[in-house]
């Protein structure tokens, strides 16, 4: 595993913890909201019912007191004896009930007598009914009164229930007697309540106070993600930037151990291959006509091998720049006109966009040879056929600091993608002669300025693009 490969899962590993428990912590939170509201709902349920209960004692006897004062003293006294089946009694029965009923949300009221037969209800389709000798009806006759829900409200309610009412069996009781006692019980109010209305707001609210929780945790779920989410784009970039710098670091470490190599190397070509040429030179004005293209030959050969040399010695040993201000429009003017007479034979068009008030602090002679590195690069590619050279010089800002930006583009063969990760690679090249030094040197040379190259394909060519630290106006 390399080092970048480990910083970046040491990067990664607080994130996803945080990551992990923050998750974590959300659902423990959404599972207490859940207990929460729940708890707070049955409470509710249970204050509602209490009070809808109360409120049917209440009623239960405010009834009792009119029944007996309006029903049945005054029955009693005219007929002598209660009698509901009577016609004329039950409608003056079901006058007193509707009465003090009216208003109050009731919806059903049955009077059972002590065996437990209805004989008297606002629904009279249930008159004669018997079989109400449960435990309710049974509390109701000692005198108690006992309150049931129907349906009974489960732990975990998630919806409507729909219709529910509360029944209460309270006892009726004799108020004839002048005490302050309660009289015997004479008979049982079943009062029926319809609820649903009440019930229906509690799950409301129950439903508001998840829906609004679970909007809030959803609200510091998103927050926390998108700032872990945020902190681990920029540790994973820290890590990646400590990776490509290690990199590099490995690479100055390999390169200089090279160049110290070919150095050496150079400095022990470059004293015989002198001898050489200069032997050549001595034989071709010796030799007969036949033979002195041979010495040409050797001549030509020696230079072009000097050339390599000076290269490898120029990779080896690269040259400290000696910076002043200068436009670097002036470095590429001097390029381009170097170049006239191989971009007239070559018949590349060039265009340029070139600024006019772009200084920069740099070496005019290395920047007019890493310049020329890249011209020629771009002749080569168009080698054997019409093109376009396009040079283009402005101001960018990166990063917070103002550079200049070249771009040189243009109208060759391309890159090939599988070759583009290793242009800046020592003796890398695509040509059947070259030396794979160009590039590392335009590197090198730029790298010395502060600057930086990239090198892209585009449609129909390539690109290469050199930044340089800006100055201020001169």
């Amino acid at each position: 595993m390399t080092p970048g490969i480990g910083a970046e899962s040491d990067a990664q590993r607080p994130f996803g913890m945080v990551r992990y428990y923050s998750v974590t912590s959300l659902v423990i939170i959404a599972l207490f909201t859940m207990v929460i509201s729940t708890l707070v709902s049955m409470r509710t349920r249970d204050m509602v019912r209490v009070k809808r209960e109360q409120y049917a004692l209440l009623l239960a006897e405010n009834l009792n007191h009119q029944v007996m004062t309006r029903f049945v003293i005054p029955v009693l006294q005219k007929y002598g004896r209660i009698k509901l089946s009577d016609p004329e009694q039950y409608r003056l029965m079901d006058a007193v009930v509707r009465n003090t009923i009216h208003s109050f949300q009731v919806s059903q009221v049955n009077i059972l007598d002590l065996q437990g037969t209805i004989i008297y209800s606002t629904q009279p389709e249930y008159i004669a009914r018997t079989g109400y000798d449960g435990p309710d009806f049974q509390t109701a006759l000692a005198g108690g009164h006992v309150s049931v829900l129907d349906p009974e409200p489960n732990f975990l309610e998630w919806s409507e229930s729909g219709r529910r009412v509360l029944r209460t069996f309270i006892p009726l009781r004799d108020e004839s007697l002048a005490t302050a006692e309660l009289g015997a019980v004479k008979a049982v109010f079943e009062i029926t309540l319809d609820v649903s209305d009440d019930f229906r707001e509690v799950w409301l609210n129950q439903a508001l106070i998840v829906t609004a929780l679970l909007a809030m945790m959803a609200l510091l779920f998103f927050i926390l993600r998108s700032v872990v989410s945020r902190g681990q784009r920029i540790m994973n970039q820290r890590a990646r930037q400590q990776k490509m710098l290690e990199e590099k670091l490995s690479q100055s470490e390999r390169l200089a151990s090279l160049g110290r190599m070919i150095a050496g190397v150079a400095h022990e070509i470059r004293n015989p291959l002198g001898i050489v040429r200069s032997t050549a030179e001595i034989l071709g004005k010796r030799v007969d006509q036949d033979q002195r293209p041979l010495a040409e030959v050797i001549v030509e050969e020696s230079t072009r091998l000097n050339r390599v040399v000076t290269e490898f010695l120029d990779f080896a040993r690269p040259q400290v720049p000696r910076l002043r201000p200068l436009r670097v429009e002036d470095v590429l003017e001097r390029n381009l006109a170097a170049l006239e007479p191989e971009l007239q034979r070559g018949r590349v068009r060039v265009v340029k966009r070139l600024g006019n008030r772009l200084w920069i602090n740099g070496d005019a002679d290395l920047l007019y040879r890493a310049f020329l590195n890249i011209f020629n690069n771009a002749l080569q590619a168009m080698s054997g056929r019409e093109g376009t050279l396009a040079v283009t010089t402005e101001e960018v800002k990166r990063g917070g600091r103002r550079w200049v930006a070249v771009r040189v583009a243009d109208t060759g063969v391309g890159l090939d993608p599988e070759a583009q990760g290793r242009l800046f690679d020592p003796f890398f090249t695509t040509k059947e002669q070259g030396s794979g030094l160009g590039l590392s040197i335009v590197n090198s040379i730029m790298t010395s300025h502060g600057g930086e190259v990239e090198v892209t394909g585009v449609a129909g060519g390539a690109l290469v693009e050199v930044l340089l630290p800006a100055l201020e106006e001169q």
